[in-house]
């Protein structure tokens, strides 16, 4: 039976978290998903201007409208990604204070 590797870095058995750089990614997440809040006004104000349809046009205008849909709902969904994302930050931030807290040895 094959041993399965150690998950350690050879020599250490600790791992050492950067919770002030864990933190400051999370305090640039709201920048950095900025730009998904003003694409979906833009998006919405979009329109297909024709007086006359042909058949033609009429047939892209369809698909305009399918495609204007499909990409509001993928920026919708990256959004809510960058939500969890936050979310999931903030509980690992937590956890991992409370851990170190947990750990550290005071004088009562």
């Amino acid at each position: 039976m094959p041993i399965t590797p150690s998950p350690w870095p050879s020599g250490r058995h600790e791992i050492e978290i950067e919770r002030s750089r864990l933190v400051e990614l999370r305090s640039r997440l709201p920048e950095a998903a900025g730009p998904l809040g003003g694409v979906l006004p833009k998006l919405v104000a979009l329109s297909v201007a024709e007086a006359a349809f042909t058949s033609f046009t009429y047939s892209l205008a369809l698909a305009y409208n399918e495609v204007e849909a499909f990409t509001i709902a993928e920026v919708r969904e990256r959004a809510e990604d960058t939500v969890r994302v936050q979310d999931g930050m903030d509980a690992s931030i937590a956890t991992w204070r409370a851990a170190e807290d947990a750990a550290t040895v005071s004088a009562a």
